[in-house]
């Protein structure tokens, strides 16, 4: 498997913006804090997407698990 570059955890910057939060990757062999971080996101399985107004909260749990998700400020 090719060394990927690491990713970076969103930026508080985003705080009060509306972003799309895409799941990249499967939660099955993750751990279970990261599973249910993502079942209160309301993501499944890979490629669903959720809009959703950027918090604290939000940022808490996405800044945990940047390997596993993608966010886009939309706009």
């Amino acid at each position: 498997m090719p060394n990927q570059p690491k990713q970076n955890p969103p930026s508080k910057a985003l705080i009060g913006k509306n972003v799309i939060i895409t799941l990249r990757r499967s939660i099955i062999c993750t751990v279970p804090k990261h599973k249910a971080f993502a079942q209160t996101l309301c993501l499944k399985r890979p490629g669903d997407t959720r809009e959703c107004v950027y918090t604290a909260n939000v940022h808490g749990m996405l800044k945990l698990m940047p390997h596993l998700i993608d966010v886009t400020v939309k706009g």
